[in-house]
């Protein structure tokens, strides 16, 4: 059928056909130019969320500059997802985003005639900066503030005054700090300054509520004590699992410790006395020996003048003197003694294995563990956890079933799912397309083939024409012959037919 034929044929349907026609083609138009969208729109992931207004400005003023298409939306920035992991390295290499405030890199440019002043003040802004970019590495912490106030040196003042600091924290919905990681950031902040004391800090939430004091910190340690033992527990639970369930498989057993740890600390000092030894403490020796005395003159003016000989005279008989003294004490040991703190002293663990599992007319049937495993099972644990009897230490494993878990899929099933989703992204546009074809076009293009049947009113027949052969005169002048014939037969049903064709 020619265009000219199908648009003459066109013009002879009703109007809500011609609508019907246009809606189902413009619908149509609609259903392929959506799919083609759909199928080459730009898959968007998070680049950055949660950043400060400094730093989001800084990254999509570079983005801009990169020429890279984004999307924001709140505080989180979508960029396409195979530039994510790409942009982030750029962009740390040029670093952005700073993590909020400045840091010391404002010291990286060399500025002339900068007071004393500025250069102080730039140095509290660079710690201040500093801070708040480690403390937000906090997974609670969403954002952070840090406020630093150190007293100008002075020699007119015998009492100096010691520095000061200020933490304001903004955490992330439903996130909370215990006492342990408030200490750290006090700790943390006060070892940063120089004379900064950890009671001359402040931590305070967005909400206003003081976070850390200095009588807390009885309760810090406490919770550090806590923190100590749930990381022990957890210490030894992983251990335990791993080794279990390389022996009766993955998802098969469950194991929970309990441990009492001492943590006082203990400082002895012992001194031993030793009976039987005899060590020498001191000795001290003393000799004297004298002889006669040498011969001379009597003192006085004759014997000194010349020529005369000086008198002599006997001496007195030789004496000799000699001591000994020697101290002995009993041999004694001093010795100082210091028990480690976080002793363990005793240990708990509780043990539940799954049994095996076999198909029985199409039913799966719990199949309990043999006495001999489970006193195998108990024997490994002992001896993983080092058990004491005398110290209280417990084991006990039980057969208990387990309910069906979700199982992990294999990375094969993984890569094939992604495979798969990945070809429906062009699959599905062509199925469209088709059943479009099928279902629309192809039923479209039939109705266009196929002639308008018009109906006469009930009791007029409809002039009707015998199919024409190759050597019969062509079909519109037969039908005008048998219109005419009628007419002039009964001009009235002619009036009818001709009233009711023009109302369609």
């Amino acid at each position: 059928m020619a265009f000219k034929d199908i648009v003459e044929h066109l013009k002879t349907w009703p109007l809500k056909r011609k609508l019907s026609l246009i809606f189902v083609i413009l619908l149509s138009f609609a259903l392929m130019a959506g799919i083609m969208l759909w199928s080459q729109r730009i898959d968007y992931q998070v680049l950055y969320s949660n950043l400060s207004q400094e730093d989001a400005g800084q990254v999509i003023a570079k983005l801009k500059e990169m020429k890279i298409p984004y999307n924001v939306e709140g505080n989180i920035i979508y960029v396409p997802s195979n530039r994510v992991y790409e942009l982030r390295l750029e962009l740390a290499a040029q670093g952005i985003p700073q993590g909020g405030g400045v840091g010391f890199e404002i010291f990286d440019k060399t500025q002339i005639g900068v007071t004393e002043f500025v250069q102080r003040l730039n140095y509290i802004r660079a710690i201040q900066g500093e801070l708040t970019r480690t403390i937000r590495q906090l997974s609670e912490v969403e954002q952070a503030r840090v406020h630093i106030a150190i007293p100008e040196k002075t020699i007119f003042t015998e009492k100096e005054d010691k520095p000061t600091a200020s933490v304001v924290l903004k955490l992330k919905p439903g996130r909370v700090l215990n006492q342990g990681q408030i200490g750290g950031i006090v700790h943390l902040v006060s070892s940063s300054i120089e004379g900064m004391q950890p009671q001359n800090v402040t931590v305070i939430d967005n909400m206003g509520n003081l976070l850390s004091k200095p009588s807390d910190m009885d309760a810090i340690a406490d919770s550090k004590h806590l923190e100590y033992q749930k990381s022990v527990d957890k210490d030894y639970e992983g251990k335990l699992q791993s080794m279990l369930e390389g022996i009766t498989g993955r998802g098969k057993a469950i194991v929970r410790v309990a441990t009492k740890i001492d943590f006082t600390q203990v400082e002895r000092t012992e001194e031993k006395f030793d009976p039987d030894t005899i060590a020498v403490k001191s000795e001290q020796r003393t000799q004297e020996k004298s002889t006669g005395a040498p011969t001379g003159g009597i003192p006085g003016v004759l014997s000194n003048q010349p020529g005369q000989q000086p008198a002599t005279t006997v001496s007195s008989p030789s004496s000799q003197k000699q001591s000994e003294s020697i101290n002995y004490e009993v041999s004694r040991s001093v010795s100082k003694i210091i028990q480690p703190r976080g002793d363990v002293k005793s240990i708990s663990v509780a043990v539940l294995v799954d049994g095996t599992y076999k198909k029985e007319k199409g039913k799966k049937v719990y199949l309990p563990r043999t006495e001999d495993d489970m006193k195998k099972y108990k024997e490994i644990i002992m001896a993983a956890i080092g058990y004491n009897k005398e110290r209280g230490d417990q084991v006990i494993v039980e057969n208990v079933p387990f309910e069906a878990a979700i199982e992990e899929l294999p990375p094969e099933k993984i890569d094939f799912i992604k495979l798969a989703m990945s070809l429906l992204k062009y699959i599905i546009p062509i199925i469209v397309i088709l059943l479009l074809i099928l279902f629309v076009i192809k039923p479209i293009i039939e109705t266009l083939k196929a002639p308008v049947i018009r109906r006469a009113p009930e009791g007029v027949p409809m002039p009707t024409a015998p199919m024409p052969t190759p050597s019969e005169a062509a079909p519109e002048e037969i039908m005008k012959e048998e219109v005419l014939e009628m007419v002039k037969k009964d001009s009235r049903k002619a009036a009818m037919i001709l009233k009711e064709w023009l109302s369609e």
